[in-house]
């Protein structure tokens, strides 16, 4: 359970204290959090602040923490009192106004589309309400169930024999989700599977405001609120003192995702409506709809439209807006077809680290119409590959794209094979498998 102190919030679990400073303490010089062991406090003695000054909780040998005027030390000794009893504390965050649902799918193979699982958590005032869970058979087409999906969430074809077809359950989703803001772990990932599994089906898409859990921890890492190695679901959600769940089932994954919004959103000491949260921290909401993924950014680089889509959402209708655009080369310059992108993205630090594209430093080379290449770096980088311009000691994969012939870039990366450097070489083709780029359904 948490509490406010003075330029701290409190969480008083089963066997210690933790404090998350706030930015103005970091900053003059206080960590940004610390653990107390129950174990180590002694008597503990409350001095109540008053309308105009501060008190303060003893903790004998474990030191003393501030209060501001109006704050309640006497409520954190009693769960203290609790929790040296054995007694679990409770975990609920009331966050009035804070409303939403958080979402989570499970595929069955590397086609986003393919989902056999989604949960479904309702929140209210920052509180749990209610939850779903659907099996479901994915879309028609995308059935085969992968070994590496299997070995990650255990859900099997023989799992989903009887279950209802994932165009009905999907239709039991959005009922459950009713006029609610959609939120999830990389909403981007969870957002596009679902869009990706309607077309597929034939189903309609309805328009559904997107927050995301994801990006709100990486603004409070940004501004010092919390501090964690990484961004992952199950790290930041034991960060926050949220509840032991089991990772890759959909509904205890959004449980988590919706526990995390909560608990920031208290970290923030905000107060409100979902909406209200991401625009105090300068994101616009997302959007699920028909024609793209509006993805969660900050509000001076958001996107208003799909004809204003930008780097980090759906890029894969990104691609098909430069390739309606793009001409094919003429005349006397057709490397311009092939032109390199000026800014090189950085690898997602949170990609899935089974992917065939994590951890590889990748260099593209000849023409992939009809994609722009620089929204193909994008899609790369998003799953954890280091990309760069040219061929070098460090490249480890080379994809090449249709060209009259053998370009440099592939003759040195063939040198350098022959030379014991091991470098993979890709056809276009599978690139745009590995990006899903090729399994979409017409529009």
């Amino acid at each position: 359970m948490s509490f406010p102190a003075h330029g701290a919030l409190i969480d008083v679990t089963a066997d210690k204290l933790v404090l998350h400073r706030t930015l103005l303490a970091t900053s003059l010089g206080a960590p940004a959090t610390q653990d107390i062991p129950l174990d180590s406090i002694g008597t503990v003695c409350v001095n109540e602040p008053t309308a105009t000054g501060f008190g303060t909780l003893d903790l004998g040998a474990a030191g003393s923490i501030a209060f501001a005027p109006h704050q309640d030390p006497q409520a954190v000794a009693r769960a203290i009192a609790a929790a040296q009893r054995g007694e679990a504390p409770s975990s609920a965050t009331t966050i009035p106004g804070l409303d939403f649902t958080a979402v989570d799918v499970e595929t069955a193979n590397d086609n986003w589309g393919s989902i056999c699982q989604i949960g479904a958590v309702r929140f209210r005032d920052g509180q749990e309400t209610d939850s779903r869970s659907w099996l479901c058979a994915p879309p028609p087409g995308l059935e085969h169930f992968a070994d590496i999906n299997v070995s990650i969430h255990g859900i099997t074809a023989s799992d989903v024999e009887g279950a209802p077809a994932f165009a009905d359950a999907a239709k039991e989703l959005f009922d459950f989700l009713g006029g609610d803001v959609l939120v999830a772990h990389n909403v981007q990932f969870d957002s596009t599977a679902l869009r990706s599994g309607l077309l597929t089906a034939g189903a309609d898409v309805p328009t559904v405001p997107l927050a995301c859990s994801l990006a709100l921890a990486r603004d409070a890492s940004k501004t010092k609120v919390i501090s964690v190695r990484n961004h992952k679901l199950p790290t930041v959600a034991a960060h926050l003192s949220a509840p032991d769940f089991n990772h890759h089932d959909a509904t205890e994954d959004a449980r988590a995702a919706g526990e995390i919004i909560a608990r920031l959103a208290e970290r923030f000491g905000h107060t409100g409506s979902i909406r209200d949260l991401f625009t105090a921290r300068e994101f616009t909401l997302g959007r699920l709809d028909a024609a793209a993924i509006l993805p969660v950014l900050r509000a001076h680089t958001a996107p208003t439209s799909g004809a204003d889509l930008g780097t980090g959402t759906d890029f894969r209708d990104q691609t098909r807006a430069a390739g309606a655009k793009k001409k094919k080369p003429s005349g006397p310059a057709p490397w311009q077809a092939v032109a390199t992108p000026d800014t090189i993205p950085e690898p997602n630090p949170d990609a899935d680290p089974e992917g065939a594209l994590y951890g590889q430093h990748v260099t593209l080379t000849g023409d992939f119409e009809p994609y722009d290449k620089g929204v193909l770096w994008q899609g790369i980088a998003e799953r954890g590959a280091q990309v760069a311009k040219n061929v070098t000691k460090k490249t480890t994969l080379l994809i090449v794209g249709e060209w009259a012939k053998k370009t440099s870039k592939e003759k040195r990366a063939e040198e350098l094979q022959a030379k014991g450097q091991e470098i993979d070489i890709w056809p276009a083709d599978k690139l745009f498998a590995e990006l899903q780029l090729d399994t979409e359904p017409p529009f």
